[in-house]
């Protein structure tokens, strides 16, 4: 991996962490949403836990790659003083994310597949509104 692909794999992750935030945004006061759309965005989510795996497989690797063929060290802000030992713990835990993310996918898709069905014939006008929705 060059650094123009570095840069390239950088700003993908930005962009992901940035889309999770603006779907926060968006769907933080959403009452009117129907069940279908919902079990859409569970699949869409459900799809990026798939991918993270193989995600934190790579950066495994690329750690490990960069331990073979760099001359590494540590800054003044750790009291490690070992680059190998630093790379050693950190793949320990993207293994630990890897599994944690195939357990996400399965909660998401399961999620998912329990609201596939449901219809909505809109939102009751009559149920009692939200705090926020009062003037």
């Amino acid at each position: 991996m060059d650094d123009n692909d570095q840069l390239e794999a950088s700003r993908h992750a930005t962009a992901a962490r940035e889309h999770v935030y603006s779907f926060n945004r968006a769907t933080m006061w959403v009452r009117d949403q129907n069940p279908a759309q919902t079990s859409d965005e569970l699949a869409e989510f459900a799809d990026l836990a798939a991918a993270l795996p193989q995600a934190f497989s790579q950066l495994s690797s690329t750690l490990e790659q960069a331990l073979a063929d760099q001359v590494l060290s540590m800054d003044s802000m750790t009291d490690e003083s070992d680059p190998a030992m630093a790379i050693g713990v950190a793949r320990l835990h993207l293994e630990e994310a890897r599994g944690l993310a195939v357990d996400l996918h399965k909660q998401l898709n399961a999620a998912r597949n329990a609201t596939a069905h449901i219809i909505s014939q809109g939102v009751d006008e009559e149920q009692e509104s939200m705090p926020w929705d009062q003037p």
